[in-house]
Parts: C-alpha cells; sequence; structure tokens
C-alpha cells in the first residue's frame, strides 16, 4: 500500500512539473527515418509538436537523431533518449534536456477535413444572399486559418477521431460565384470572385476547388416567356469564361502536385467541337471526389452566332463516360458534388428539368435516354425527373465506394441558399440512395451558419458533417 502511495505521489509530482516546465522557448526537432521533419511536424501555440505521418508508417525505428534549437545533440542526454523510445501513436510523450521539456504527439495521416461553401453571389447585391468581395475574402482567409492556433472549431464525435483539430486541407465552392455570368454582366469575367478565394487559397497553401452554378453557365430560361432563351451570343461568350477560370484555378493545383491524382475531365469526346461544361474528378488522400456543375445532365451546345440560335445537344455521351469511368475506379471511396440539390427546395425538380418558373425548356436536337429531347414535360414534376435523371443518375454513383455504413452515397449541393440535409431513394426501388447536404449561401442572414465542415477518412470518405461559421 505504502509502496502505491509513493508511486502515485510521484506521478502526481511529475505531472504538476510538467504542467510548469518550460515548452515554448527551446525547440527540439527529430531526424526521422524516411521522412523530412519538417514536412510533418506542426507546433502549436502551447509548445507541444504534433507529428503527422503517413497511413501505415512504421514507428518503430522511426526517430535516428535529435536535434534543439537546430544544433545536434547526443541522442543519450535527452530523457528518455529518442532514438531508443518506442512512440505509439496519439500518446504524448515528454523528452527533457537541460531542464527543459518538450511535448510530442505522433498521429497518423487517416484523418482530415474539407470546408464547402455556396453562392457566394459575389457582390451581387440585394436578393441573392450575396457577399462582398471583403467579406467572401474574409471568410476564406478565416477558413484557411482554422485550428492553426491549435483551438478546435468544432469537436468531432466520430470514434477514433475526437481528438482531432480539424484544418482545412481542402475548399470547396459549389457554384453561383459572383454576378450573372460574371462581375459585369455578361462579360465572364471573374476577378472579385477569384481574388477572394481562389488567390487567398493560394496563399494559404490550401487547395480551392470551385464548380459553376446556374447563374455562372447559362441555363435554358431565366423566367417567364423571356424571349431571350438559352445560349446567346453573349452569353455563350461568357460561359467560355466561367469554364476558362474553372480550368485554370484547376491547372494550377495540378501543377502543385497536391492530388494523388490529377483532376481529369468527364466529357462526351463524340462531340468535342460543342461547349460542354466539363464535370471533373480528382483523388486525394485516397478518396475521389466526382465535381459536376449545374449538375450532370448540363445540355452540350453549338455556339451561336450573330443570326443563329445555339443548338442543343443531350448529356447521354458525358453520362455514359462518367458509368465507364465509375465502373472502373469502383473499388475507391467517392463523395461526390453539384450544384443542384437532389431534393432542398420548392422548385427542385425543375432545375433538373431545365425548366423555368412557367415550365418552359428547350428540347435537344438529337434523341436522349435521358429526357432532354421529351415534349410536354410536366412542371417541376417529381416522377419525371426522378425516372429520367436521378434514378439513372443514383445507381451509378451507387456502384462507387464510399458509402456510409447504411448504404448511402455521400453528396453535396449548394443553389437552395438554406441548409438541408436529405436522403433520395431511387423510386423504382434498386436500393440507391444518395444522402445530400445543402450548404447555405454565405450571406443569407437566416442562416447561423455558413459552411460545413466534413471529416474524412483516407480511403473510406466522408465520415461525419458539422455546419459551422466562418
Amino acid at each position: 500500500m505504502k509502496k502505491n502511495h509513493l508511486l502515485a505521489k510521484g506521478i502526481a509530482t511529475f505531472l504538476v512539473w510538467m504542467a510548469s516546465a518550460p515548452f515554448a522557448q527551446a525547440q527540439m526537432t527529430f531526424s526521422l527515418n524516411g521522412r523530412t521533419y519538417a514536412d510533418v511536424a506542426d507546433r502549436d501555440n502551447k509548445g507541444f509538436t504534433t507529428v503527422t505521418l503517413p497511413a501505415g508508417t512504421e514507428l518503430s525505428g522511426l526517430i535516428t537523431g535529435v536535434q534543439v534549437d537546430g544544433e545536434p545533440m547526443n541522442p543519450a542526454d535527452v530523457v528518455p533518449n529518442p532514438t531508443e523510445t518506442t512512440v505509439s501513436y496519439n500518446e504524448l510523450k515528454v523528452f527533457t534536456y537541460g531542464n527543459k521539456a518538450y511535448g510530442f504527439r505522433f498521429v497518423e495521416d487517416v484523418w482530415f477535413c474539407a470546408v464547402f461553401i455556396s453562392d457566394c453571389h459575389t457582390n451581387q447585391g440585394s436578393g441573392h444572399d450575396g457577399t462582398s468581395t471583403e467579406e467572401l475574402t474574409a471568410i476564406i482567409n478565416n477558413i484557411a486559418a482554422m485550428g492553426r492556433d491549435g483551438e478546435r472549431k468544432v469537436t468531432f464525435t466520430t470514434p477514433g477521431a475526437t481528438h482531432i483539430v480539424p484544418k482545412a486541407d481542402l475548399i470547396f465552392c459549389l457554384g453561383d460565384i459572383d454576378q450573372d455570368k460574371g462581375d459585369n454582366g455578361s462579360s465572364g469575367k471573374h476577378e472579385n470572385f477569384l481574388n477572394a478565394t481562389a488567390e487567398v487559397a493560394k496563399q494559404a497553401g490550401i487547395p480551392f476547388i470551385f464548380i459553376a452554378g446556374n447563374h455562372d453557365l447559362s441555363p435554358d430560361y431565366w423566367g417567364g416567356s423571356n424571349p431571350d432563351k438559352g445560349v446567346t451570343l453573349s452569353g455563350s461568350n461568357a460561359d467560355a469564361e466561367t469554364l476558362s477560370a474553372i480550368t485554370r484555378n484547376n491547372d494550377y493545383w495540378n501543377s502543385q502536385g497536391v492530388f494523388d491524382e490529377n483532376i481529369e475531365y468527364i466529357t462526351d469526346t463524340s462531340k468535342s467541337s460543342y461547349f460542354q461544361s466539363k464535370p471533373f474528378t480528382f483523388k486525394f488522400k485516397d478518396v475521389r471526389f466526382y465535381c459536376a456543375h449545374t449538375y450532370w445532365f448540363h445540355k452540350l451546345y453549338s455556339k451561336p452566332g450573330l443570326f443563329s440560335s445555339a443548338t442543343y445537344y443531350a448529356p447521354d455521351g458525358v453520362i455514359a463516360a462518367l458509368n465507364a469511368f465509375v465502373e472502373e475506379h469502383a473499388d475507391e471511396a467517392s463523395v461526390w458534388m453539384q450544384h443542384y440539390p437532389w431534393l432542398a427546395g420548392s422548385d427542385c425538380n425543375r432545375w433538373w428539368l431545365d425548366q423555368n418558373d412557367t415550365g418552359l425548356y428547350i428540347p435537344t436536337k438529337d434523341a436522349s435516354v435521358y429526357g432532354c429531347s421529351t415534349s410536354g414535360l410536366p412542371f417541376n414534376d417529381a416522377s419525371t425527373a426522378n425516372s429520367l435523371k436521378k434514378n439513372p443518375l443514383a445507381d451509378i454513383m451507387a456502384k462507387a465506394g464510399g458509402k456510409s455504413a447504411d448504404g448511402k452515397v455521400q453528396h453535396f449541393s449548394g443553389h437552395y441558399h438554406r441548409f438541408a440535409d436529405m436522403t433520395y431513394k431511387n423510386t423504382v426501388g434498386s436500393g440507391s440512395t444518395v444522402h445530400d447536404y445543402t450548404v447555405a449561401a454565405n450571406g443569407n442572414p437566416s442562416q447561423s451558419e455558413n459552411a460545413f465542415i466534413v471529416l474524412f477518412k483516407r480511403g473510406e470518405g466522408v465520415k461525419e458533417v458539422i455546419q459551422a461559421q466562418f
């Protein structure tokens, strides 16, 4: 009993000494077997250092040398000797040298986080829940700074991830990026949005990916019996500017080597001379991301002339290419996104049917399995939208890995300007279901948060989604 009492007293004394020990002045660093210390170590404002190692790293023999303030030390002078000490994942390990304590935690790079925003409508003014350039810049800076001070923005409840201090590894924006078709009406310039988002993310070194919404790429009609239906010459030029902004941004991040596999576009190669929205996919930390724009069924078109209208074509070739790609990569965990929600919003289905607010739409020149040439579509008809577009897409998505424990495909959308958390189930009973998280507009005053913080597990996909304010 006395021995146990003395042991407890000794432990308590050691913990008190640790609490008062000077962690924040001198810095201890290590030489690592097969790793560059500066690439994996992150020292927080409390003086502790987190060493994040790729999943599966063997910890035995990891530490091969030790330095204090850049000067090599004899490892035997450090207690315990780091080169002879076995460290364990998530264990706080304290080394002492010269009456100073240095705290380290080794963690496995199994988890990562992404932040989703949408519908920035940069500088668009009242009626669109828009944000100013300054407001959007502040939002992206706040996202980039998340967790860098060691403070938790949110606390995850997923087993094995409760210790994580979330930091943004990726940032996504899900469309309607600025004013209609660009900064200046139909000019198609997107400099305000890009300067407030993509350029800020570049400075922070955080990959930023954005897709286009219906305010960025031409819908069939805007409203009523608008005679300026579909794509005009100026609208076509603006569409090209939007797509160019997206591909330039994608090219930059490809050039940085941040992805497991670079961004690849999914297109109808038989219609390469026509305008296509070019949905894309890439792989990051062993998770496959599928990114559509307005949605996967955005129509292709030939560019109009001064005296001719655009000719629309069905997206069947794009859907076929998507299906083929998914079948080739069916073993990969995946997450999906597009601008239009699956269920959120009273007019959800009319967008899937390319209708305006009175039911007008533009049929395609070629026949379509997916209903793009069908005449007489009922306005905002859920049954038609389900059978022609949602069910086939849900079936394709269900072929990919990364579904939640209950078999749901994980999906993110915008457009609705409000948060929603809804599940779409294939209406013919195939069992394919889509869990759609709809993120609110940045500037919607009715929403207390403006983003999703999403926890991913390497090789498995989405594990937890939390609303947050930036």
